[in-house]
């Protein structure tokens, strides 16, 4: 090849025409295609609508406030922005509506916790009424007068004011509720029911307050949510200071 020689122009390529259409194709290529569309006037129609397409595309999506001339900008289109704007609303109510679940959530346990709770509670008059039965029971029951006492850690030790420990046991008074009881002998061999059960919602009321019920007295009170009652034969040894020991307790 001689100095004055000039290189060949390579052969358009289909890459050429869409550059000349978005027009970045540089001024030396757009030189020769624009001699190669002058020789062929159907290539030159078909380069004339892709810049017609090209120019409709760009007025569609191109915002006024964006500049087309730089290169490194990214031009925010009115669909971006659409876009952006739906996907933002999206997120809004999403995150909203994660709250509102969790709320609702926390709600239902609330109110299932409290459920559990109500139907966990014994009220007074049912624990009374077992106090009565377990009294009946175990007054029929025959007792030796050396009954042994039976040691239990979790009983409330009544030795101090005359009363042995003989039996313990669970109680069901409903699907929920439970009571323990304590089953004790006085001097005279006389039962002395001692009965507690969960009352986490009741009020506190650590004085004993006392009923009667034809023969029987009836001991209550409520103290470490808590509620107890103790029960015997009103002239049974021993009753008040049970229950005056076991609420200083």
């Amino acid at each position: 090849m001689k100095p004055s020689d000039a290189p060949p122009v390579s052969p358009l390529s289909e890459a050429d025409i869409q550059a000349y259409a978005d027009g970045t194709l540089t001024p030396e290529r757009t030189a020769f295609l624009r001699d190669y569309l002058g020789k062929d006037p159907a290539e030159a129609r078909r380069v004339a609508f892709y810049g017609r397409l090209n120019a409709q595309i760009q007025n569609a999506f191109q915002t006024t406030d964006d500049p087309i001339d730089e290169p490194l900008a990214r031009p925010a289109s009115r669909g971006h922005r659409a876009f952006d704007r739906s996907f933002r609303l999206f997120g809004t109510r999403l995150r909203r509506s994660k709250v509102a679940n969790a709320l609702v959530t926390l709600l239902l346990l609330l109110a299932a916790a409290s459920g559990w709770l109500a139907a966990t509670q014994t009220s007074a008059q049912a624990l009374n009424n077992a106090a009565v039965m377990a009294l009946a029971e175990n007054s029929a029951r025959p007792f030796p007068a050396a009954t042994p006492t039976r040691g239990d850690v979790s009983a409330p030790d009544l030795t101090a004011i005359g009363l042995r420990l003989i039996d313990r046991r669970v109680l069901s008074l409903g699907p929920f509720q439970r009571a323990s009881e304590f089953l004790y002998l006085n001097g005279d061999n006389k039962p002395v029911v001692v009965l507690s059960s969960f009352a986490l919602l009741a009020p506190a009321q650590p004085q004993w307050a006392a009923r009667r019920i034809g023969e029987i007295r009836l001991l209550t009170w409520v103290a470490q949510r808590q509620r107890f009652v103790v029960a015997g034969d009103a002239r049974t040894h021993g009753l008040m200071l049970a229950a005056d020991a076991l609420t200083m307790h």
